[in-house]
């Protein structure tokens, strides 16, 4: 998990990347789910790494940053009923944990 709490913005979308020295030694970010939704509010960001090189790889938090955002403007603002949080589908928003599913009602 990220250690940010993020919250992105009703007219705004983000996309989790990996940074460049670390895919140069194999490791990979984000590998199914990469855009966070407008309306996302999170303690943070539950990453999917996967290592796919020869080399065994620690991270220590808040020292290493495998990853970024990049957020991208919507040309309007979602209406709330198409917002993340706005389904009862909607369950990781606000997580602590990486299982951790908030059945929202």
């Amino acid at each position: 998990m990220t250690h940010e709490k993020i919250t992105v913005p009703d007219d705004m979308i983000a996309l989790v990347e990996g940074r460049s020295t670390y895919a140069r030694v194999g490791l990979s970010m984000h590998q199914t789910a990469p855009w966070i939704q407008p309306g996302w509010p999170g303690r943070s960001i539950v990453l999917e790494i996967y290592n796919m090189g020869p080399l065994k790889i620690q991270l220590t938090p808040l020292i290493d940053r495998p990853c970024q955002l990049s957020f991208f403007p919507l040309s309007n603002s979602l209406p709330a009923d198409m917002t993340y949080g706005s389904k009862s589908t909607d369950a990781y928003g606000k997580q602590e944990h990486p299982l951790d599913v908030n059945k929202r009602k």
